[in-house]
């Protein structure tokens, strides 16, 4: 295992150390991170990061809110890494493939951890797709403006996606 990415057996201190890595030096952690190796530390270390973003809202907003934010980021993170995928595949020959994707995914899944701090968590989710962009550089093998391209297509593709699926009434509070 690469020791830039994270591994659960190194418990508590390996997920710190990660999160450290990719929130502060993100162009050095995606070119650390290879594109393959499994989905399972990637997809915990993002398990991770979900609950403590869910019990933060919970703090801070109440259970009804939390539970429908949680769920919109869960499909965020459903449908973003294939369609990701599929527009640097389609639009520009990319490189990379689903495993790569979802792992970079995965780790700008990082920002859940300041996603629920109130009016500044917006900022989160923009780091977030700052993070998409730069990992989908270096796994995709693409330029900044493609990458830049892809990425954005994808959050505009995603939102079509939710708001079709849920309803567009149904966005705000899609659960309860």
């Amino acid at each position: 295992m690469n020791g830039a990415e994270f591994d659960f057996r190194d418990g508590p201190k390996g997920f710190v150390r990660v999160w450290k890595k990719v929130i502060l030096d993100p162009w050095e952690f995606y070119h650390e991170m290879p594109s393959s190796g499994g989905f399972g530390n990637p997809l915990i270390f993002l398990g991770i990061s979900a609950i403590f973003y869910f019990l933060l809202r919970i703090a801070v907003s109440d259970l009804v809110d939390a539970v429908n934010a949680f769920f919109l980021v869960g499909l965020a993170y459903i449908f973003g890494p294939g369609v990701l995928m599929l527009a640097c595949q389609y639009l520009f020959e990319g490189k990379g493939d689903y495993e790569g994707t979802l792992r970079l995914c995965s780790y700008a899944g990082s920002t859940l951890m300041l996603a629920w701090i109130p009016y500044l968590g917006i900022f989160a989710y923009l780091y977030s797709f700052y993070l998409v962009f730069l990992g989908t550089q270096k796994v995709h093998k693409l330029d900044a403006a493609k990458a830049a391209i892809a990425t954005l297509s994808t959050i505009v593709v995603a939102t079509i996606i939710v708001i079709f699926v849920l309803g567009e009434d149904r966005v705000r509070r899609p659960l309860l």
